[in-house]
């Protein structure tokens, strides 16, 4: 999917956000895509609503009952599947979060690439904001050093975040819901993926050398989300569960 960026947009890496803007997105995808979206997003809505009947979210499901730490990985060791995928939830301190987030998920697909390092056999797919109930507020991509990723270009990253299953990754049901709520958004996701890549090149183009190792950049692109927005969306453009 080619990004629908504006110029006010392409260098600062924000794609617009609203209503009317999650529309035109999701009308460009036919018809039985929008219906696997939304059987995506029902699903990340049962698995939601199966945690709350426990009295947890999402977040209390991978922290645990230790005391929650900035910057520290949950879990500790990683979560990851029998095939490499991987994901872990932190968050930094107040001042660098964005309004309302608690934390974000990483979230890794595993490259056996022959051209990335043995200690760089995964490449980042997408971060993902939540605020403090769980919720997902945006998707962003990350600078190369910030993950220390085996970096690819748009296309690969989109191929290999539809490979990428994280349900057999502990705690399973964070595992699950993150594939729902990834395949929910997966347009926004490929979206952002391609502005990285545009923004990238946007900047080097103005002379902005090594920047995937400039610690100036964290975040080339992100895009805000909207569970009631995406389903609405979605059921205006006629989409149901197949």
């Amino acid at each position: 999917m080619e990004p629908m960026t504006q110029s006010s947009s392409l260098l600062s890496g924000h794609v617009p956000q609203g209503r009317r803007h999650t529309v035109e997105l999701l009308r460009q995808l036919p018809p039985q895509e929008r219906s696997a979206l939304y059987a995506a997003g029902v699903k990340a809505l049962q698995t939601t609503q199966s945690l709350l009947l426990q009295g947890k979210t999402v977040i209390s499901e991978i922290v645990g009952k230790t005391p929650y730490v900035e910057w520290e990985h949950y879990p500790k060791r990683d979560a990851k599947s029998h095939a490499g995928a991987l994901f872990y939830y932190h968050a930094h301190a107040a001042a660098q979060r964005m309004p309302g987030e608690h934390g974000h998920f990483h979230v890794f697909a595993p490259n056996p690439s022959a051209h990335c390092p043995a200690e760089q056999r995964y490449t980042h797919i997408a971060g993902l904001s939540v605020d403090a109930h769980g919720m997902p507020l945006r998707v962003f991509t990350t600078n190369q050093w910030v993950t220390a990723e085996c970096w690819e270009d748009a296309d690969r990253v989109c191929a290999l975040a539809r490979q990428t299953t994280l349900r057999e990754a502990r705690p399973h049901k964070v595992g699950q819901w993150l594939d729902a709520v990834f395949a929910l958004f997966r347009p926004q996701l490929d979206l952002i993926a391609h502005l990285r890549d545009a923004r990238v090149q946007a900047l080097r183009e103005r002379g902005r050398t090594h920047l995937l190792e400039d610690r100036r950049t964290h975040i080339l692109s992100q895009c805000r989300i909207d569970f009631s927005t995406q389903i609405h969306a979605l059921e205006e453009l006629g989409a149901d569960a197949p």
